[in-house]
């Protein structure tokens, strides 16, 4: 009898904490209204004299779906420029931005961030780890660099079919899948690629193409060329993005171009399917491929003195234009093709991964992971000078194309007599 007042006492005060919880849970003072936000849909930083840097905004203007709304006249005057601050940090940048952008600027819904050639050459670390740290940014944004100034690439950058500067750069993550001459690389692949021993990133390249802004006219040259800003055309937009930007740490060291892009993903394992041409200085030798991922890479590494790193790769293909006219089809006629076709693969690829190991000093595929197992612990897997032994490394290539068909048609056409 006496314990009873003290168990409706119990149950009161529960009560009362489960009516007053809710209230104390939903207060609105950090609110942040759609309406009261500018969102960054591509940030470009730039090197800037004496020690300072170049922020580059594209502000996402907001669109009706419905197609309402006001006239042209009610679009804003200056939302369709980018903006660029001068300043320490990317950070003091946006808090700069706060007295000309009458909105409060955010990154929450960033797709693409451009660093500029001397900016990326110089180190970009410094840079990274603030955006890391900073929870607006995801670690899931691309990032890439440009062949000239991001400032530049993102003023001229006009989308042929996308109205929306944050879907562009959706697509062409989408389409470099597919194609294969750019990678993609986020800040959380940078990332783990700086806090991981012998491991290096590529990043896609972007530049201003010189002939569409009319800066040079279109040559008599034979040659076709895979290089960001160089691609011989007309129309469209005036930017490319081709090929990639080879870093070594936070620095970047080199720059590959489209096909070399193509064969570094098929290394990396990462590219399902990619189509690619062998051409030579005889026109009639020019053969088209699809290629199409049988199995991933096989790398062997023996630690010896010099290093021996030995690559497998095998590859279907489906072969798209014989410029020759040659009859393929049977065989002896197959089996030739496959064996020719096997040779110029193997000198490509053993020329490209002799360029990124041995003269870039960059794992970007990367191949240490293969000798992993051949430690007993991490700290001894670390302290392996990996770099070092690569300066005379010997690598080897071995692939094993299969042509599946030749098209929908296997003969090539003739006429009758």
């Amino acid at each position: 009898m006496c314990k009873a007042p003290g168990r409706v006492w119990k149950r009161l005060c529960t009560l009362v904490w489960l009516i007053i919880t809710p209230f104390a849970m939903t207060g609105c003072y950090d609110r942040q209204e759609l309406e009261q936000q500018a969102f960054v849909s591509v940030l470009g930083v730039d090197k800037a004299p004496d020690g300072l840097i170049d922020c580059t905004f594209r502000i996402a203007l907001p669109v009706n779906p419905t197609g309402g709304g006001g006239g042209k006249g009610a679009e804003p005057l200056a939302g369709k420029e980018p903006v660029t601050i001068r300043a320490h940090s990317i950070n003091e940048a946006m808090v700069l931005a706060s007295g000309s952008i009458e909105r409060n600027v955010t990154f929450s819904h960033l797709s693409l961030i451009l660093f500029g050639d001397d900016l990326a050459k110089q180190g970009i670390l410094k840079y990274v780890q603030p955006l890391i740290r900073y929870r607006e940014f995801r670690r899931t944004v691309p990032f890439a660099v440009a062949k000239t100034s991001a400032k530049d690439c993102i003023a001229q950058f006009a989308p042929m079919l996308d109205t929306s500067s944050a879907r562009v750069n959706d697509n062409i993550s989408v389409m470099s899948n597919r194609s294969g001459i750019v990678p993609v690389c986020r800040l959380h692949e940078f990332a783990t690629a700086i806090e991981n021993p012998h491991q290096d990133v590529v990043a896609p390249l972007y530049d201003i193409n010189k002939y569409v802004t009319k800066q040079a006219e279109l040559s008599d040259q034979s040659t076709v060329s895979y290089q960001a800003g160089q691609v011989e055309r007309t129309g469209g937009n005036p930017v490319d993005w081709m090929g990639a930007a080879v870093f070594r740490g936070d620095k970047v060291v080199d720059y590959l171009t489209g096909d070399d892009t193509i064969l570094l993903r098929l290394l990396e394992g990462g590219l399902n399917n990619a189509k690619l041409d062998f051409t030579s200085g005889d026109k009639s030798d020019d053969i088209g491929l699809a290629l199409h991922k049988e199995h991933a890479p096989r790398f062997s590494v023996t630690l010896s003195n010099p290093l021996q790193i030995g690559v497998h790769v095998p590859v279907d293909a489906d072969v798209v234009n014989i410029a020759s006219g040659k009859d393929y089809s049977g065989d002896a006629e197959r089996h030739e093709l496959e064996q020719m076709l096997d040779k110029k693969f193997n000198a490509q690829i053993e020329t490209l991964l002799h360029r990124l190991l041995v003269d870039d000093q960059a794992d970007v595929i990367p191949v240490s992971r293969y000798i992993r197992g051949q430690f007993s612990t991490y700290q001894q897997f670390d302290a392996y000078p990996w770099m070092q032994k690569l300066k005379d490394a010997k690598i080897s290539v071995t692939t094993d194309l299969h042509i599946r068909r030749f098209g929908v048609q296997d003969l090539p056409l003739r006429r009758n007599a």
